[in-house]
């Protein structure tokens, strides 16, 4: 979750090291802090509050000229944010920065209180100094007390240190937490992801687990537990500096959304460059699999549970989608015949990871949907297919989702003709919407009156989604997007199930967002319409096909175009995002960086 960035060169470390911290920002952002190596000493500087409250802080009272240090912004997990308990943490000869969880700190604490050590935060991260101290006292020698370190802490960890009395290096370990290292011209990096160090350069390897690393402005050597060093190819980050770069948009997200035209096109064309027969070479030995688990975390979940619902529609498949969280702590049953698909952005999703772990356990195919090349997920998965959302900074997720929906959409489409399930017309429908798929997407961005319907919306403390079948899963898409950025609570329901006791919350004026896009469920749904806006509900329509339908049941009203089934939900959700931006700006909130949340969740 928190972002780690680590520098070491020709250049001065204080201006590069805030430079990465602001890149990763969006991996959270309760305090940040910088420690340099000075001439005589490791000197650090913190702050709560943002990264630009730390660069605030620097230029009052400067931090001494230095060419290697380390810098981290912070997601609290223990302790509160403060500065007592920002990073650097600095116990003896120790300084470093940690992303992830020390699962065993408690222990090791009393262990480290009575050999002498005194803590003064509330966090895991300075048990680890500590503890990476104390091997040091015994080894004196730097990659031997992180290997025996490595052996005494568990759950997960990335750290990039700095030894008080190694003045020319910064060293790093990692276990599940995600840390690349990047090789410039005369100068290295460390960080949670290339992001930060992009603009500088597009070359670097990823630590692995159970490797630590020694890095000098010249030169970077790996090692396993056992100290021999490990050789690594460097890769070529296809990531453009310009992703990471508002471009005139007032936030990220809403970049990232009318960047989506873009990403589907590119999604579409990097699967089946030339026709829908391309689908057997991007989605190959899928026939005999008859049990699919979909598995996911937030809106990455809800995709899957889009593909739940068109795959055991449309395929007859026996299809399930779980919450990564608590997949890995059931039972589910496999066969030689199930298939587990795991989905997510970064591809270093803490549960998303260790569900795949498990099932790999039990010898099940596993897939990987992502975004980030080289990711955790990418490598371990026995396939991967990358999204091709490129870079995405805001928080809430926008583009990626909606190049998730579009490889989900065209694997359904691939097991329905595997199955027999499609006819040749279908077929010519699909490939003539494929190719105008972005056309619609960019009518749904451009539409005019998003001000108009979030105003509806925006001075109220709760909203409710409804809608039957995919517009329900949409509907929990939609509601998340609402209440992470504007702070507005919202839930979504299915449109029956309103009545069954969650109706007595309906007021006069209450906001009430109804999507129909499922025909063969038109009627049902309008009637659960009619329930709410008898009560007083402020309805806001989002329908494909207007006939027969009376203004009396809505306040306001959105025309969704009418697609293909497999590729409906692609275009529904545009408009939900967009009202979701729309609202959170009306209410004046932090809309790329809302609070309490993080980008990346590489903690369980």
């Amino acid at each position: 979750m928190c972002g780690i960035i680590a520098y070491t060169g020709k250049r001065q470390a204080v201006d590069m090291l805030l430079a990465g911290l602001f890149h990763l920002e969006y991996r959270g952002y309760d305090s940040s802090g910088i420690a340099v190596l000075g001439k005589n000493k490791i000197e650090l500087r913190k702050k709560k509050g943002k990264v630009e409250e730390l660069k605030k802080s620097i230029l009052c009272h400067p931090l001494p000229k230095s060419t290697i240090g380390i810098g981290h912004t912070r997601w609290a997990t223990h302790g509160v944010p403060n500065e007592i308990n920002c990073h650097p943490h600095q116990i003896g000869n120790i300084t470093l920065v940690h992303n992830g969880i020390i699962e065993n700190y408690k222990t090791l604490k009393n262990s480290l209180e009575k050999q002498g050590y005194v803590f003064v935060s509330d966090t895991d991260s300075e048990v680890a100094a500590a503890c990476l101290d104390a091997c040091y006292k015994e080894e004196r020698h730097a990659l031997k007390a992180m290997a025996k370190a490595y052996q005494l802490l568990e759950g997960s960890f990335a750290f990039a240190i700095l030894f008080e009395d190694h003045k020319e290096a910064i060293y790093a370990m990692r276990k599940h937490s995600p840390l690349v290292i990047g090789h410039g011209e005369d100068e290295n990096f460390v960080a949670s992801d290339i992001s930060a160090f992009l603009q500088f350069s597009k070359k670097f390897i990823t630590l692995q687990h159970e490797e630590l690393a020694e890095i000098k402005k010249d030169n970077v050597h790996v090692y396993n537990l056992e100290l021999k060093e490990v050789y690594k190819e460097p890769e070529i980050s296809l990531l453009d500096a310009n992703g990471v770069q508002k471009n005139n948009y007032d936030h990220f997200m809403l970049k990232e959304i009318h960047e989506e035209p873009q990403v589907v096109k590119d999604t579409i064309h990097s699967i089946m460059p030339n026709d829908v027969s391309d689908l057997s070479n991007a989605f190959p030995n899928l026939e005999k699999f008859n049990n699919i688990h979909i598995v996911g975390c937030g809106s990455a979940m809800y995709a899957g549970m889009v593909a739940k619902y068109m795959i055991e529609q449309y395929v007859r498949i026996r299809c399930e989608c779980y919450c990564a969280s608590e997949y890995r702590y059931q039972t589910p049953i496999y066969d030689e015949n199930t298939l587990a698909v795991f989905i997510s952005q970064s591809g270093e999703t803490a549960d998303t990871l260790a569900a795949l772990r498990k099932v790999k356990e039990y010898g099940v195919k596993t897939y990987a949907i992502v975004n980030v090349i080289g990711s955790a997920l990418s490598k371990e998965a026995d396939h991967v297919i990358y999204t091709q959302a490129g870079k995405e900074v805001s928080v809430a997720t926008t583009k990626a989702y909606c190049s998730q929906l579009c490889i989900l959409s065209l694997m359904t489409i691939h097991l329905a003709l595997l199955h027999n399930k499609l006819s040749s017309e279908d077929l010519k429908e699909i490939k003539e919407e494929l190719s105008l798929l972005p056309d619609y997407i960019e009518k749904m961005i451009d539409y005019p009156y998003y001000e108009t319907l979030a105003q509806q919306i925006s001075t109220h403390d709760n909203v409710f989604f409804i809608g039957r079948g995919i517009d329900y899963i949409l509907s929990l898409e939609g509601s998340l997007k609402l209440k992470e950025i504007s702070y507005i609570h919202s839930e979504a329901y299915p449109a029956g199930e309103l009545k069954h006791g969650t109706i007595s919350l309906i007021e006069d004026k209450t906001p009430v967002i109804a999507l129909v896009n499922e025909e063969r469920l038109y009627e049902k749904t309008m009637s659960n319409i009619k329930e709410v806006k008898a009560r007083g509900a402020n309805v806001l329509l989002f329908v494909k096909d207007m006939r027969n339908i009376s203004e009396d049941v809505y306040d306001e009203c959105f025309l969704l175009p009418s697609l293909s089934k497999f590729l409906q939900g692609i275009v529904s959700i545009v408009p939900l995002q967009m009202l979701a931006y729309t609202c959170a700006k009306q209410r004046g909130c932090e809309i790329d960086q809302p609070r309490n949340l993080a980008k990346s969740v590489t903690v369980e």
